[in-house]
């Protein structure tokens, strides 16, 4: 999968959240990003853990859905550099890998700020980034 932008109806506001969702899943990140596109919120995705890091180093989000499971990296390698360098940006994990304590407590001492399996489900996501964000009602 190429680096996607994706933007809603073509109208900007600079109270949209921009968001950058994580995995190595094509199709997932197109649902994701179909989904918080309706939702009012700024979708970019990144395919491969070199381009998180380089989206991360470019531009502002205001939170960041992350894959553990990424071809070629640990997803916590992502997390740690993206709270080195924005360490004030929600991090939520959105893994498929079978959980466990030791998972979730790894990934929590590397501050992720919220932790999910991807079977939880679109509208549990949601909820779990307005906890930390500000995401517009759907009229």
């Amino acid at each position: 999968m190429t680096l996607a932008h994706c933007r809603g109806n073509g109208k900007e506001s600079a109270v949209k959240p921009h968001i950058l969702f994580v995995d190595d899943e094509a199709a997932l990140c197109e649902m994701l990003s179909l989904y918080f596109r309706e939702m009012g919120v700024e979708v970019t995705a990144a395919a491969t853990p070199q381009q998180a890091r380089d989206l991360i180093d470019e531009t502002p989000f205001q939170a960041i859905i992350l894959d553990l499971n990424l071809a070629g990296e640990d997803g916590l390698e992502v997390l740690r550099f993206a709270k080195s360098k924005t360490p004030q940006v929600p991090v939520i994990i959105f893994t498929g890998l079978d959980v466990d304590e030791y998972l979730v407590k790894k990934c929590l001492a590397d501050r992720a700020d919220g932790f999910m399996q991807k079977t939880a489900g679109l509208g549990n996501l949601l909820a779990e980034v307005r906890r930390h964000l500000p995401v517009p009602s759907v009229p």
